[in-house]
């Protein structure tokens, strides 16, 4: 569980563990929390990173091709601060609404002139919404399905709202990316469910409806972006679909064996990572962390790396400057601050960004500043 706090404190902590189906191969941990702990006053804001901001613009412009107008209804789940909706809003003059739980970021919808139900979304709030707004021709859920523990009520919800020849995109980190680059730091209690297309396939089926396409696309180390439609929707299932079955039963998803080995690449990643560390530390290296996200927060955790081995943590969002990391006691700062601070490694925990990282940190590589990079394995970048 992730809660930034203005003060040091020491908190509660909570097991975790990851489990797979023997049915039906589906992997997720077991221990869930009350969901208003981790998302009613949520820290992260979609706007701040402009490696989102880009895989925003291209999902909209491919909008497009399934002949969006300024008459379509869209809906999105999990809107957070609203800024997708905005660009369809500007792009496409359509009618938009957003359904967050977040209520902390009220301020900055109103800012992006969304409308938002601070709500989670379910079958029952569907029938609300549909009673007043009718049915959708677009329905999104960008990095929502893996957050709950039983996404058939979003799917049922979506089922309920989607107009017949309706679409409802969702995007997903990949367990394929989790599983082949050891990115062990997906798993907190904010990500319940690790899917495929697979598993996105049966609930979409459990619940009338089809994945016709997916694409891989670059998101959270490797997502994959399902359109899904109504089961006698006249739109015919891609070649992609058939593909990318191929590609995780191949790769051994649904292998028990090849699941369990997970586990024992986890724990030697977890020793490189101290070891390396260790080691810099002991040379009397300033050793800060860039990125206070929640699955930052994770790796921190797994690794023990607390504020005894770590000096800093930078990060770009206003909301969690001045806080502490999370049972690890880290002051987050601004990045403007990384020069004062003489840091000399910065450990990327957003690593997913690190291009964007990078880029907005040049000066202090060039000032003989180094990165580590976590994933696959660590390594040390330098100018």
């Amino acid at each position: 569980m992730v809660i930034f706090l203005k003060k040091k404190k020491r908190l509660k902590k909570y097991n975790i563990s990851l489990h797979f189906c023997n049915k039906c191969r589906h992997v997720q941990i077991s221990e869930t929390l009350n969901p208003d702990l981790l998302f009613k006053n949520y820290l992260w804001e979609t706007g701040i990173s402009e490696t989102n901001l880009s895989l925003i613009h291209n999902l909209v412009s491919e909008l497009k091709k399934f002949e969006i107008h300024k008459k379509s209804k869209v809906l999105e789940i999990a809107s957070n601060d609203g800024s997708f909706l905005k660009k369809i809003k500007k792009r496409y003059s359509c009618k938009v609404i957003g359904v967050d739980p977040a209520k902390n970021l009220e301020s900055l919808t109103r800012k992006n002139k969304v409308f938002t139900i601070f709500d989670y979304f379910n079958f029952s709030l569907s029938k609300k919404i549909k009673k007043k707004y009718r049915l959708f021709d677009f329905i999104f859920g960008r990095n929502v399905i893996a957050h709950v523990s039983n996404p058939n009520h979003i799917f049922k919800g979506v089922n309920n709202l989607l107009d017949k020849n309706g679409i409802f995109v969702i995007e997903v980190p990949h367990l394929t990316n989790i599983y082949s680059q050891n990115q062990y730091d997906n798993i907190f209690h904010e990500h319940v469910g690790f899917h495929t297309l697979k598993s996105i396939m049966d609930l979409s089926e459990k619940n009338y409806l089809k994945v016709f396409n997916v694409e891989k696309i670059d998101s959270q180390g490797g997502s994959i972006r399902c359109f899904i439609c109504k089961k006698d929707s006249f739109r015919k299932i891609s070649k992609n679909v058939k593909t990318l079955l191929y590609e995780e039963k191949k790769i051994g998803l649904f292998n028990s064996k090849k699941l369990k080995l997970f586990k024992k690449k986890i724990s030697s990643h977890i020793s490189k990572m101290k070891k390396l560390i260790k080691k810099l530390k002991q040379s009397k290296n300033i050793i800060s962390v860039y990125g206070a996200s929640g699955k930052g927060q994770a790796l921190l955790q797994y690794c023990k790396l607390d504020n005894k081995i770590i000096d800093y943590a930078f990060d770009k969002s206003k909301l969690k400057q001045g806080c502490f990391t999370p049972g690890t006691n880290i002051e987050i700062k601004n990045p403007l601050d990384i020069e004062k601070s003489k840091t000399n490694y910065l450990l990327l925990l957003s690593w997913n960004i690190k291009d964007e990282i990078i880029k907005q940190e040049k000066k202090f590589l060039n000032d003989g500043g180094k990165f580590i990079i976590p994933f696959p394995s660590p390594r040390i970048i330098t100018k």
